[in-house]
């Protein structure tokens, strides 16, 4: 089984607690934020066609629906069971007009050149196996005028976060194959202008706004 197989697989089989995790007290409060803020920062007019890279069950679809007037949101995940979850949370909130939720792998996109006007993604360049190919295609799916805001973990800059830092990367790897000590700006960076918008939780979590080089 491939690297590819195994995290869709974990996925497959969290759809039924994926949402408690997610929304565990010690967890949801601060989360939220730093994706609300992600969300913020995507500067929506209402207009633009907006994806949403392994969306799981769909939250920040819903989030993001209400900013567009004639605009499109999609969200994607190589996980066919998050995707079914995603569906029926869109059903639930009467999104479907401008909300969408589908298969796909974001290292080999189905959608052309120039598709969108942003891509939003949160938590999802540290899970992706190969976040080189992910990037790439990214720069290829962004419309030139376009931008995309990773929202992710990495490791921390000031020596005192080590000691929180080390048992959840490796806790990170051994349950959720999460590669939390990728150095996802450096990948970035060779193809898109990288900008920080924000640091968060010691510098472990940080929010990027990326642009067309």
């Amino acid at each position: 089984m491939s690297e590819k197989e195994k995290v869709a697989l974990r996925y497959d089989r969290w759809t039924r607690f994926y949402d408690l995790i997610d929304n565990f007290p010690l967890i949801s409060r601060p989360q939220r934020g730093w994706k609300e803020a992600a969300v913020y920062a995507l500067e929506l007019q209402g207009h633009e066609r907006v994806l949403d890279i392994g969306t799981g069950s769909g939250q920040i679809l819903t989030w993001i629906a209400p900013c567009l007037t004639d605009g499109m949101v999609i969200g994607t995940d190589i996980s066919h069971g998050m995707v079914k979850i995603a569906r029926e949370r869109i059903e639930r909130k009467g999104l479907k007009e401008r909300t969408h939720a589908v298969y796909d792998d974001i290292e080999h996109s189905s959608f052309p050149d120039d598709h969108f006007d942003r891509i939003i993604a949160t938590f999802t360049f540290t899970t992706i196996p190969d976040p080189i190919k992910a990037a790439k295609e990214c720069a290829r799916l962004l419309k030139p005028d376009g931008s995309m805001i990773i929202l992710d973990t990495g490791k921390p800059r000031g020596k005192y976060a080590w000691p929180l830092f080390v048992p959840m990367m490796l806790s990170a790897k051994l349950f959720g194959r999460t590669h939390m000590d990728r150095d996802i700006r450096e990948l970035l960076e060779k193809r898109f202008e990288v900008n920080t918008c924000a640091n968060n939780f010691l510098g472990m979590v940080y929010l990027l706004k990326c642009t067309s080089l």
